[in-house]
């Protein structure tokens, strides 16, 4: 008895379901209306990612001179800025894309400046003798200004880069770090 009325509620309740559901794919949500203190605050958030744009500017050409201490505070800042902007994505222009991207430079910087240190030590006594380790070090712009003279100098130098991580620091400290490879490849804008 217990089922039959299961079954007739499940068959009444379907359809409902399945219309709200279609009804909703694609609809955009609307845009957010924030108040003038929900402004001020978002502005804030904007300010504070200079700071950590600035860090990410200089972090591929300096991660091997961050400290411990560094790498607390990047990690500290991440999170206070992501935290910051998730919760005003609509406000001051604030997009997903600006969190999604926020976070793929946060997980990069903090890789680099954490588990990636004791390697970038090692490489950095290979620097003068292996043009992709200068490359790996320098700051992008470095190489060209250009889209194609960056990803070309960053995408040419990737297996050197593979067997030199490999060679001084050890298999996995390249397993470890190719997803980061990929990322930066990612921020770089040449995917």
């Amino acid at each position: 008895m217990i089922r039959l009325i299961l079954t007739v509620i499940l068959l009444l309740v379907a359809p409902t379901i399945y219309g709200f559901l279609e009804e909703t794919e694609g609809v955009e949500p609307r845009p957010r209306t924030c108040d003038p203190d929900e402004e001020r605050a978002a502005q804030s958030c904007k300010n504070g990612l200079t700071v950590l744009s600035a860090t990410f500017a200089s972090i591929q050409g300096q991660h091997e001179s961050f400290t411990a201490s560094d790498h607390i505070g990047i990690n500290r800042n991440c999170k206070t800025a992501l935290s910051c902007l998730k919760s005003y994505v609509g406000c001051s222009d604030i997009s997903q894309d600006d969190v999604d991207s926020l976070q793929k430079k946060c997980d990069y910087m903090i890789y680099l400046t954490g588990g990636f240190y004791a390697c970038s030590q090692k490489l950095k006594e290979r620097l003068s003798d292996s043009e992709c380790v200068k490359n790996f070090f320098d700051d992008p712009e470095t190489v060209g200004t250009g889209k194609d003279d960056i990803c070309g100098a960053w995408s040419a130098n990737r297996a050197c880069l593979k067997w030199t991580i490999r060679d001084a620091c050890s298999r996995s400290y390249w397993k470890q770090y190719k997803p980061f490879w990929h990322l930066r490849y990612s921020l770089l804008k040449c995917i």
